[in-house]
């Protein structure tokens, strides 16, 4: 049996992680880009994820998911996240939205290794997926409009700073005038940016080159004449832009096509109504990381970009972060 089955199991904190991965996010960026070129050679794993729902608590993001996969080349491990969330978490308990926990295991003997706190893998995950896109879909302008302004829009805000390109100038809306507010200083206090806060959406992603949506919506509710032409949307949180966003696109991109492909989420919807199918994918992320297929082409392009979150990135990221923490010392061995 591989001799790493005998060592423990390592756990780490939510403050663990943080402390194994340090001041520098591009781990992250650098971890996903392994995990899609891993993809992209046919040697992952990923089931698609089940979720499980409430009958009384029919919100989109009240749920819990399972998310497994095995991830090979120079990451060989395999692993799951669980994931949880509920809208109403932050308002009624004064916790965030989400949190996770995940569990790595030896690819070879099926052990596990280590144990960790997934909110912070999570969510650096999911903006590294974004820097991503940014880096072979956005245009040369850097004018970044954000629509939500919680946890993830300042994730993706510092990675974007450190692993694409430091935005010519922020816009942000969110239904809560506070929290806009509050991620302006941020933005200001952190990054030196120039950030102005709209009180309608519209106004928002007027003349912007990149939209980043993070909200927490139940329904569509962005129309296609909001979205300047020639810009990137980043469809973070899924449910926002009406049909008619996709359709006015001169490309479209997705993470992973099968598993974007689930009941209930837009582009599935939009399948079963005829308006959507393979021929309308232009690439999946993992073609455009190997070069398969090109990226932006010309500036005028309206490219919309639709991750669901790929449990193969959320494994290769914390295979990075385990690594960090086994090389530094962080975490707290558990006897089997």
């Amino acid at each position: 049996m591989d001799p790493i089955a005998h060592d423990g199991l390592l756990y780490l904190s939510a403050a663990d992680v943080e402390r194994a991965v340090g001041p520098e996010r591009t781990l992250f960026v650098e971890a996903v880009e392994a995990a899609l070129r891993a993809q992209a050679a046919g040697d992952v794993v990923q089931p698609l994820k089940p979720y499980l729902r409430r009958p009384d608590r029919p919100h989109p993001t009240d749920r819990i998911i399972a998310m497994p996969a095995y991830v090979g080349g120079e990451v060989h491990l395999s692993g799951i996240k669980w994931i949880g969330s509920a809208h109403d978490n932050q308002e009624v308990r004064g916790v965030p939205r989400a949190s996770a926990v995940i569990v790595l295991n030896d690819a070879d003997s099926a052990y596990p290794v280590a144990i960790m706190d997934g909110s912070f893998v999570s969510a650096w995950r999911t903006a590294a997926v974004s820097a991503l896109a940014c880096r072979y879909l956005a245009p040369e302008s850097r004018r970044l409009a954000v629509l939500g302004a919680g946890l993830l829009a300042r994730t993706h805000l510092s990675l974007l700073c450190e692993a694409w390109d430091r935005p010519e100038a922020v816009e942000v809306h969110d239904v809560s005038p506070q929290q806009a507010g509050s991620f302006a200083r941020w933005a200001r206090e952190e990054h030196g940016l120039t950030v102005n806060v709209h009180d309608d959406a519209a106004g928002c992603l007027r003349d912007s080159d990149v939209i980043l949506v993070v909200t927490t919506a139940p329904e569509p509710w962005i129309p296609a004449e909001w979205v300047p032409r020639g810009s990137l949307f980043l469809n973070v949180s899924l449910a926002d832009p009406m049909p008619d966003v996709v359709l006015a696109s001169d490309k479209v991109v997705v993470d992973c096509y099968e598993q974007v492909m689930r009941p209930g989420k837009l582009l599935h919807t939009m399948a079963q109504q005829g308006t959507f199918g393979p021929d309308r994918c232009h690439a999946e992320l993992s073609q455009l990381v190997t070069g398969a297929r090109p990226g932006r082409e010309k500036p005028e392009e309206t490219i919309f970009f639709n991750p669901i979150g790929q449990a193969v990135g959320d494994i290769a990221c914390s295979a990075a972060v385990y690594g960090r923490a086994v090389e530094n010392g962080v975490g707290t061995r558990l006897e089997r």
